[in-house]
Order: structure tokens, then C-alpha cells, then sequence
């Protein structure tokens, strides 16, 4: 009596090339799924990813003295003096702080867009 387990193949039943060809089958698959994984995380992750930094460094290049700006802490401030990775603000009356460029999280540019507003109205 012969036993026959389940998923298991039978000797006599399959040939060498029926093996062969659905391995290579499974491979290309697993291949293709792989390719679509890929995309996937590029254009869900890496992309967007990218964008958000190309804004910041641009951001950062048109930063100029005088505009107000908001830090990843919090501290509101506007721009006094602009060095090469650092800049100068000043947050009250007499308070100035120097703070890394990397953690400036917002430019608000509220004179700029007032007197564009002026303009439009008459």
C-alpha cells in the first residue's frame, strides 16, 4: 500500500521537465511582483520624499533679511542677519538667537502678500 501525502507529488506522476518549467514559472513571478513592489514604494515613498526636500532647499536659498520665520520649536522670529548655515533672528524687542537653517519649518511672508492685496484692490 502506497501513501500519498498531500501536496506531495507522485514519483511516477510528474516528469523532469513538468518540474522545470513550473520553477521557472514561480521565478518569473516572483520576479514580477518584486518589480511591482519596487514601483510602488518609489513612487508612494521616494518620490514624494524628494519633492518635499527640493521645496525646503528652496525655501532655504530665498531666505532674506526681514522676512518672518517659524522654527520646528516653535519660535517665531524675523530674520536679522543670514550666514552661511546659520541665521540671526530676532523673536522680542531684544531677544536675537541664532539658529541652524535646517530647523526653520516656515517662511511667512505676511508684508509681501498685504501690499499684493493693496495692489489688486485698486
Amino acid at each position: 500500500m502506497r501513501l500519498v501525502f498531500a501536496g506531495a507529488p507522485d514519483v511516477g506522476a510528474t516528469t523532469s521537465t513538468g518540474t522545470q518549467t513550473s520553477a521557472s514559472g514561480a521565478m518569473m513571478q516572483m520576479l514580477i511582483m518584486l518589480l511591482i513592489f519596487f514601483a510602488m514604494m518609489y513612487f508612494l515613498v521616494i518620490l514624494p520624499q524628494r519633492r518635499r526636500e527640493k521645496e525646503f532647499r528652496q525655501m532655504i536659498e530665498s531666505l532674506k533679511k526681514g522676512d518672518t520665520i517659524i522654527t520646528t520649536g516653535g519660535v517665531v522670529g524675523k530674520i536679522v542677519d543670514i550666514k552661511k548655515d546659520v541665521v540671526k533672528i530676532k523673536s522680542a524687542n531684544s531677544t536675537e538667537l541664532e539658529i541652524h537653517k535646517a530647523y526653520i519649518a516656515k517662511v511667512i511672508k505676511e508684508k509681501e502678500e498685504t501690499k499684493e492685496e493693496t495692489e489688486s484692490k485698486d
